[in-house]
Order: C-alpha cells, then structure tokens, then sequence
C-alpha cells in the first residue's frame, strides 16, 4: 500500500534567500531550520491535511473491519522529519485497523471516489509560502538571540 503524503524540502532557490542569513549562524543553521520543520513546519501542514480531509457520510458499521472512528476525529497522520524537510503522511500500522482508506478520496480510486481530491498536495500548496515566511521569522529571530547574547 502506498502512502498518501505532503512532502516539503528546501530546494536550491529557498536556500540562496537563506544564505546570507544562514552565515550569521554558522554552527546553530541546520539545528534551527529542523528545528523549525520538525515542529512547527510539520504541524502547519499536519492541521491543513485534517482540514482538507473529507467525511464519508456513509455508515461505518456497515463495513467489515472498518475503523470506528473517522480519521478526521483522531490523529490519523504521521509527521516523519529528515534533514531540513518534513514529510506528513497518513497513518499506517501493519496489522491494524489504520487510515489507509485515505488513499481511496485523495487518488480518486474506487466506486465511491472516482474525482481525485488530492487532500494532501492542496495542503502542501496552500501553505508553501507561509512555511517559507515562517521559516524566516524563525532564523530571524535567533540571529536576534545570538547577537544579544554575543
């Protein structure tokens, strides 16, 4: 099964913005710009996928080993972070009741979705730009910190 994700990296342009700045932070850059995508990053997109996640109206109980709860209710997305990115997918455990359901509304596959709501690459792209401008915010200000505290 595959998984369905928001994916974000820094590309080569978003790091020619940061460059001069990034030199003000020699030791502390990458440290801070995980810091930032682990977690503030990582949640932006997380709550814009939940928002962007759509509700079957259908009876669940109707459905053999079916979750009893929606994913849009629970924590239904994982956040896996790596060097200067962050990537939110959804939620699966082997051998579990999971939401790889999620697969079906956000591919358009099955009988009941055949329009693809690409729920998680609508996310990525509503937030891109107020992710960058986050970013900025956040080395910003601890280049503050370093020059007060230096």
């Amino acid at each position: 099964m595959t998984y369905n994700e928001a994916f974000y990296s820094l590309e080569s342009k978003d790091i020619e913005i940061l460059q001069e700045k990034l030199k003000l932070l020699p030791k502390k850059a990458e440290y801070e710009m995980n810091n930032y995508f682990w977690n503030t990053a990582g949640d932006i997109l997380k709550k814009r996928v939940m928002q962007n996640l759509p509700r079957s109206n259908r009876n669940k109980s109707n459905y053999k080993n079916s979750p009893k709860s929606h994913a849009k209710d629970v924590e239904s997305l994982d956040k896996i972070s790596f060097n200067l990115g962050i990537k939110v997918q959804t939620k699966l455990k082997p051998k579990s009741k999971d939401f790889g359901y999620l697969i079906f509304p956000d591919e358009g596959r099955g009988k009941h979705q055949s329009r693809s709501q690409e729920f998680f690459n609508k996310a990525l792209e509503t937030e891109t730009e107020n992710i960058k401008k986050g970013l900025l915010e956040h080395i910003n200000k601890k280049i503050e910190e370093e020059i007060n505290n230096g």
